[in-house]
């Protein structure tokens, strides 16, 4: 009954904010999460598009990896004490053209599942760095960040190369912290530091800009065309390239994750995914 209610109300919002929006992000869809979600106890904290309009879900607390398609048919693998496979500390999860690859950063190594999230095979990774952040990109090049090399290192093809990609230490302007490691179409990476500084560079990696917005405690870094939008969990936002103001609807307050796919963007709440459309006028 309370899942009826709040379906009924989230739809509400979902058609006044419709008639209401102007410039930024409207409202197309939104997606409820499967009553199992919560029998499980599964608390994703970080998503990702799948594919055939499936949205991929990590709970990084439990270990726990989730496919949920269009239909709201649920797939699941890993958790604590499961006979098939498990994951340590499982941080980063993302599409490549092959299968679904996901991170483990206890373990230091990359986990190959098909669409069906069926294991196949992992890798290893040396030299050792146990990343903390990731991104891929639309040609199947994993992007990992390591702390203790203060660097980014490419993955493709099931292989390392040994060098890094971007050695950060290179740049006076460039924290040690960084949140978040995200892609563009064109295949530009941008990084986002603890310290709300945000950092272009080409998918070659060449620097190309820095950005200081005027958004207090941005924790998401959204590449969405030629644009680059940062969020706080509160929902506030802005437009790098135009320099506007966005918002993100109430029921979706506190944000746990943000991402986005040509002219969309899917906002990820504790118990549904909203997905919003870009408007430039």
């Amino acid at each position: 009954m309370v899942r009826v209610i709040h379906r009924k109300i989230l739809y509400i919002i979902f058609l006044s904010y419709i008639a209401s929006a102007q410039f930024g992000l409207n409202i197309v869809d939104y997606k409820i999460f499967p009553s199992e979600l919560e029998i499980l106890d599964i608390k994703p904290d970080v998503f990702e598009w799948g594919v055939a309009g499936n949205f991929l879900l990590l709970d990084k607390v439990n270990h726990q990896l989730v496919s949920i398609s269009s239909l709201n048919d649920l797939q699941l693998v890993g958790g604590f004490g499961r006979k098939t496979i498990s994951f340590s500390e499982p941080i980063w999860v993302g599409v490549a053209p092959d299968g679904i690859l996901l991170i483990d950063r206890l373990e230091n190594k990359v986990i190959s599942l098909d669409y069906r999230l069926i294991y196949m095979n992992e890798i290893s990774l040396e030299p050792r760095l146990y990343p903390e952040l990731a991104a891929i990109d639309k040609w199947g090049t994993v992007y990992m960040y390591s702390s203790q090399y203060h660097s980014i290192f490419s993955f493709k093809q099931r292989k390392l190369r040994q060098m890094p990609h971007i050695d950060l230490k290179r740049y006076d302007n460039i924290d040690y912290c960084l949140s978040q490691i995200v892609i563009n179409q064109e295949g530009d990476l941008g990084l986002l530091g603890c310290d709300n500084s945000v950092h272009i560079f080409s998918r070659h990696g060449e620097y190309k800009n820095s950005y200081y917005p005027e958004i207090k405690s941005a924790e998401f870094l959204v590449p969405l065309r030629n644009d680059w939008l940062v969020f706080n969990n509160n929902g506030d936002g802005l437009s790098i390239l135009f320099n506007k103001r966005l918002e993100i609807p109430e029921v979706s307050i506190p944000i746990l994750d943000i991402k986005s796919m040509n002219r969309s963007v899917a906002v990820l709440s504790k118990d549904h995914i909203l997905i919003l459309n870009a408007q430039y006028k």
